[in-house]
């Protein structure tokens, strides 16, 4: 009896040696792609007088834009409205993660989630969005092994130049020249609360459809930014008046 009993044991130690060798080679290789992030880039097409008249692409119409080059506005909309704590935590939320559990309890289901921005590119990245509890554990798991890797900004670099902002952009310095003609540099703060709130849903935020909805968002983004004290009243203010242009033009070429 003992004997059977050891060589269960035995069996099942190895079987779970093999489980955790396969995830951790799974881990190990998806990380990579995060950490060495080289992203399909847009080729600007000009004319002879340096007009733009075409944005060559294969799949994604991407132009990318250095940590260095994002003002700061744009990085304090964005953790403001997403992850609050971005730059406490390790990778991932501990109380938002309790929070979301007990929600999730209550509803016997997945409905809330807990992620940080680190999670979020990790998902945009090498996981998919299903609420399953082994993809969750595996995007904690490249999560906190991402921020022990990469630095805070180049965690904001990568999502900053992946995430999806609707129409057809990858990338903020693309939906910025897109929708409103402008670089980051020459954005209101209205308009960098709508290009931040349009990863939460491209399809239902996207200005160009739905401004209502776009412009509700952004005021959310603009009124946590006040409620954090990262911004005074008059810029609060001078924010939530303003009806930004948004330009429903895309010059574009697909070549696959």
């Amino acid at each position: 009896m003992v004997r059977v009993l050891f060589s269960f044991v035995t069996l099942c130690a190895f079987a779970a040696g093999g489980i955790f060798l396969y995830f951790y080679s799974q881990i190990r290789l998806e990380s990579d792609s995060i950490i060495n992030y080289h992203p399909e880039l847009t080729t600007k097409i000009y004319d002879r007088n340096g007009n733009l008249i075409a944005n060559v692409f294969n799949e994604q119409n991407r132009i990318y834009v250095k940590y260095e080059e994002i003002p700061g506005r744009v990085v304090e909309a964005l953790v403001a409205i997403e992850d609050t704590a971005f730059f406490e935590h390790s990778g991932i939320n501990v109380e938002a993660i309790f929070r979301a559990i007990i929600k999730d309890i209550m509803a016997r289901k997945f409905v809330e989630g807990a992620s940080t921005i680190t999670q979020q590119i990790t998902r945009n990245l090498v996981l998919s969005s299903e609420k399953k509890l082994d993809r969750k554990i595996k995007e904690v798991i490249l999560s906190l092994k991402i921020e022990s890797e990469l630095s805070k900004e180049q965690i904001l670099e990568r999502y900053f130049n992946e995430v999806y902002f609707g129409h057809g952009y990858y990338g903020i310095r693309t939906a910025a020249l897109g929708y409103f003609k402008k670089d980051l540099n020459d954005l209101s703060l209205k308009e960098i609360a709508i290009l931040v709130g349009l990863p939460k849903a491209p399809s239902s935020y996207d200005p160009t459809k739905h401004m209502d909805l776009s412009l509700s968002r952004a005021n959310n983004v603009v009124y946590r930014m006040y409620e954090l004290g990262w911004i005074n009243k008059t810029e609060y203010e001078i924010a939530m008046a303003e009806q930004p242009v948004v330009y429903d033009e895309t010059l574009t070429q697909n070549v696959a």
